[in-house]
Parts: C-alpha cells; structure tokens; sequence
C-alpha cells in the first residue's frame, strides 16, 4: 500500500510540474494567449446564438427549450475544453509514432501513456471553458437548477466521466496510426462528430443512429443522457441521475479500452532511428 501510495504522490508530483512548464510556455507567446482568448469563446459563442435563432424559429428542438439547450450546450462545452486540455495530444498522434518521437518516452521510468498525454498540457484548453461556463450557468438559470451539494457532485462525476469519453475515442482514433503508419490528423474529424452529437438533443437523430451512439460509440453519455435525467427530459434510456453514474462507469470503461488498445499498439511501434 505505502510503495501505491509513493507511486501515486510521484505522478502528481510530476503532473504538478508538467502544469507549471506548461503554464511558462503559454506565458512566453502572451499574444498568442489573447488571440486564442478572444477566439475560442467567440466561435462557441457563435453557435449557440444559432441555436438561439433556431428556437426562436421553430419553438423547439425536438421538444427541448431553449434553456434546456443551454443547459445541454454548456456541459458540451465544458467537458470540450477539459478535453482539450489533457488529451488533445491523441489527434496528432501520427507525427509522434513516425517521427520516433516514443523514443526517449520508452527509456523514461514512467508509463508511456501518462507520458505522451500529461508531461505537455494543452493550457490553451482552458480558454474554452469560458463559453462553456458562461452558456452552461444561463441555462442553469433558464431551468431553475437546484445548486445543491448532491447536484454539484452529479455535475463533477458527468464531467469526469464525459472527459474519459472523449479522451478515450480520441485514443483509440490515434491509435490506429500504429498500423497504418499514417499522419491524419483526427481534430476536424472528431471535433466535427461531437458537436454534431453532444450539443444537441440525441433524440433528434434516427433510432438506427441512436443506437450507434449509445452502445457502440458512447458519445450519448457525454452530455444527452445524464443533462436530461438531470433536468427530467423523458427518454428511452434513463430518467433519473443514475444516467450521471452511468457516464462515469462508461467513461472509465472507454478509457481502459483504449489503454489496452494503446498498449497492443504500442508493441507494433518501429522506432526511426538506425
């Protein structure tokens, strides 16, 4: 248990540093910081006025007001961003495998895994959670949520598990570079998938797609199915928090798939030294 608990203490002690590097990075291009500042809010921003002009339109979306949509949008967002931050390294992980670059992290005394996501966080992340957070508290306000210490802690463990989700396919799509050896870079491709599915109610999609995106792909945990048990949105899955747990328990189940897979894939690796 104690030789555990170093173990743990030691990573976090290297994350901590990793955090600090990453910060002094971001600091040494202060332009580039308010560039991203004012852009990235810009562009979420953007597309939930669009919703709003929809709504405002139409009445609804698939029975969903435009609070609930805000509600749905902000946690998108958000757990968007805290991807960003920790797994964003997983879109560009064909540069890293056919220019060698595992090289110097399989002579490191550290998992490989931990390594090529945690030792270089994308701080530039965080300036998505302002949208986010910004969009997610009007909907709170629009749908009368009850800020209570129960609710709070329902919103933390969705968030955790929505990250692991995310970061979890996001591992598994670089993975895939492993084999084919190639440099796609998977960010358009996913970024566009899951704002097409997590941003907007899932029930609007053909049932065939529904359950694609329930069973097999789980990007309805995201944000769909624990934002209506939480709000008390009728579907044909949950209707009550567990759908919050259940999130959790698929997001860890994603993310140990796509570890082992990393794990296969990491065995097929040809380093591009001589």
């Amino acid at each position: 248990m104690m030789r555990l608990l170093k173990q743990i203490w030691y990573y976090l002690d290297v994350s901590i540093t990793c955090l600090r590097v990453a910060i002094l990075q971001m600091m040494e291009y202060p332009s580039s910081m308010i560039g991203w500042l004012l852009s990235n809010p810009i562009q979420f921003l953007v597309g939930f006025a669009t919703i709003q002009f929809v709504v405002s339109e139409f009445g609804s979306i698939n029975g969903w007001d435009y609070g609930q949509l805000a509600f749905l949008y902000g946690l998108s967002v958000i757990s968007h961003a805290l991807s960003m931050i920790f797994f964003i390294q997983g879109w560009f992980m064909g540069w890293v495998v056919v220019e060698g670059e595992f090289d110097r992290l399989l002579t490191r005394p550290l998992s490989v895994i931990y390594q090529f996501f945690f030792m270089n966080v994308n701080i530039m992340g965080f300036t998505d959670l302002i949208p986010g957070v910004i969009v997610f508290a009007y909907g709170c306000c629009k749908i009368s949520f009850h800020w209570t210490l129960s609710n709070a802690m329902l919103l933390l463990v969705l968030l955790i598990g929505a990250t692991l989700i995310r970061g979890g396919i996001y591992i598994l799509l670089g993975t895939t570079t492993f084999w084919t050896k190639s440099t796609t870079d998977f960010g358009p491709f996913t970024q566009e998938i899951f704002d097409k599915t997590t941003m907007y109610p899932l029930s609007m999609y053909p049932e065939s797609m529904q359950f694609v995106l329930t069973y097999l792909i789980p990007i309805g945990w995201v944000s769909y199915y624990p934002a209506a048990a939480m709000m008390g949105v009728e579907n044909s899955i949950v209707h009550s928090p567990g759908a919050v747990w259940l999130t959790l328990l698929v997001g860890i189940i994603t993310m140990l798939v796509a570890a082992g897979v990393f794990h296969i894939g990491l065995k097929q690796y040809e380093s591009a030294g001589n």
